[in-house]
């Protein structure tokens, strides 16, 4: 799905509209239904989070 390769930097756009940065992990599939679907996994600051890819970006 993504084009990112496993501890390439990135940069996560979180929903106040802040730019963090980070290191890919993988991709994490969260299944059907509402919040569901295939989610990015971004590591910041040693905290994992979860993003949607049109939030990551490659730095």
């Amino acid at each position: 799905m993504s084009g990112f390769k496993k501890g390439q930097a990135v940069i996560l756009t979180n929903p106040r509209g802040t730019e963090k940065t980070g290191k890919f992990v993988g991709t994490n599939n969260l299944g059907h239904g509402r919040g569901g679907g295939e989610y990015l996994v971004v590591d910041v600051d040693g905290k994992e989070l979860k993003a949607r890819a049109s939030k990551v970006r490659a730095a």
